[in-house]
């Protein structure tokens, strides 16, 4: 499949024409320059043809290390991409930064071609002819916030497409692999190094990474989607920032998306109320959860330090369920693919499906175990059991007084079903549903 990366200098509207094409918000959108940073990557379907699609960080020339480790990001994405669409600012006009961009890509003889952005009208169209200056036989104008011929720029993508582009790689069949923590406990450097690449940008400074990043990555014969998250810090601070508070939504969406999150933690600091927050958040959204000491290699006594963490996985997180724990480190790799095996011992859990008739006899044995107390001189009486969904496994009890199943009997059954079952760290959901008996009615 061929790959599509959209470049030019800061605030031309890249991220808005990668949503637009996308069909979908997925890169943050601001007008302030230097929102993007890490590539972000799709797969575009058009005419039954398909490619991927990449946004870039603008190219500027500026020396903050986080202005660094963008443009190599960028020129990374140089060398990867296929075809290239340098975006101009027709509002703006010509810019010294288009003509270097311009340089570059001629230099390294990338095929690409000009698109002028923010044509919003008939008016503005004379506007784009300066960008000819630049020596390109074609100028396409759109207007990326409001879908300006961007019908027609497809076209134009797909004829420089060879026939045999490719099929679109299908998440379905991938575990999705939310990767979460707090600020600077190293969720990108684990990222780049499962990946053996510099993909993700990691520097000290706290919210580097401001999108959630996907990335398609096999292993052992595992296919998983990687997708790298914000550090997630207390709302009332993230929501001071625009960018940032973008980003906490942007980290919702992805836990939506995911099937199951690992969150970093670093291990030299401990675990602490930050993390055990970001760890519930996924809980209680029915994601299980891989646990990961990162930076294991900087810990001094570290017998005394797995003691102190297990301590305080046991007290602090004890609405978990036997969740993988894993000491590693993203710096020399050690135990890092090691959580690959925990996902796919979680994934088995979170999909698996009981037979409906396996359940009853599980519900029968249940009640026959501790019997249902009687209310309101009747007693509780649970009809059936079945599996109403997986992923997380949701199951459903009828009963005729619902309202009056204790939550400590509910946690009974749901303790009977992992002690059968397994479900070893997967969150459970138990519903119960009313059910009259018709000979007491």
């Amino acid at each position: 499949m061929k790959t599509i990366g959209i470049i030019g200098r800061p605030n031309v509207g890249k991220s808005t024409l990668f949503n637009r094409l996308a069909g979908r918000r997925i890169a943050i959108v601001d007008d302030m320059p230097g929102v993007t940073r890490d590539r972000i990557e799709f797969t575009v379907e058009w005419m039954g043809r398909h490619f991927r699609l990449v946004d870039t960080a603008g190219f500027d020339l500026k020396e903050e290390i986080v202005k660094k480790e963008m443009q190599r990001q960028f020129r990374n994405s140089l060398e990867e991409a296929d075809l290239l669409i340098l975006m101009v600012d027709a509002r703006d006009g010509l810019h010294p930064l288009d003509e270097i961009v311009c340089d570059m890509l001629r230099e390294e003889g990338k095929n690409f071609f000009v698109v002028a952005n923010k044509v919003d009208s008939d008016s503005l169209e004379n506007a784009a002819y300066e960008f000819f200056s630049l020596g390109v036989e074609h100028v396409y104008n759109i207007s990326a916030t409001h879908g300006r011929n961007i019908d027609q720029l497809l076209d134009v993508i797909i004829e420089y497409l060879p026939e045999d582009d490719g099929v679109e790689p299908d998440y379905k069949d991938r575990i999705k692999i939310l990767v979460t923590g707090r600020p600077n406990v190293g969720k990108s450097s684990m990222v780049n190094c499962w990946l053996g690449e510099e993909r993700v940008i990691v520097t000290n400074i706290p919210g580097t990474t401001r999108d959630a990043i996907d990335t398609v990555f096999d292993y052992e014969g595992g296919r998983y989607v990687l997708i790298d998250t914000a550090g997630i810090r207390r709302k009332s601070v993230m929501f001071k920032d625009k960018i940032e508070k973008y980003g906490y939504f942007r980290w919702e969406d992805a836990v939506e998306r995911s099937d199951i999150a690992v969150c970093i933690m670093d291990a030299v600091e401990g675990i602490t109320e930050r993390d055990v927050k970001v760890i519930a958040d996924a809980w209680e959204a029915g994601r299980p959860v891989v646990l990961v000491l990162n930076k294991w290699d900087a810990v001094q006594n570290r017998d005394e330090a797995a003691k102190k963490i297990r301590s305080d996985l046991d007290f602090k997180l004890q609405f978990l369920s036997d969740s993988p724990v894993i000491y590693a480190s993203a710096v020399s790799g050690k135990n890092s693919f090691k959580i690959f095996e925990a996902v796919q011992g979680l994934y088995a859990d979170y999909t698996k499906r009981i037979k409906t008739s396996e359940l009853n006899e599980l519900l029968q044995e249940a009640q026959e175990r501790h019997q249902p107390p009687v209310i309101r001189n009747r007693r509780l009486k649970f009809f059936y059991m079945t599996q109403v969904a997986s992923a997380p496994p949701q199951f459903v009890i009828f009963v005729n007084y619902p309202e009056a199943v204790h939550f400590s009997y509910q946690r009974f059954i749901i303790n009977l079903i992992k002690e059968r079952y397994g479900f070893k760290g997967i969150p459970i959901r138990l519903y119960l549903r009313k059910r009259g008996d018709k000979k007491e009615d």
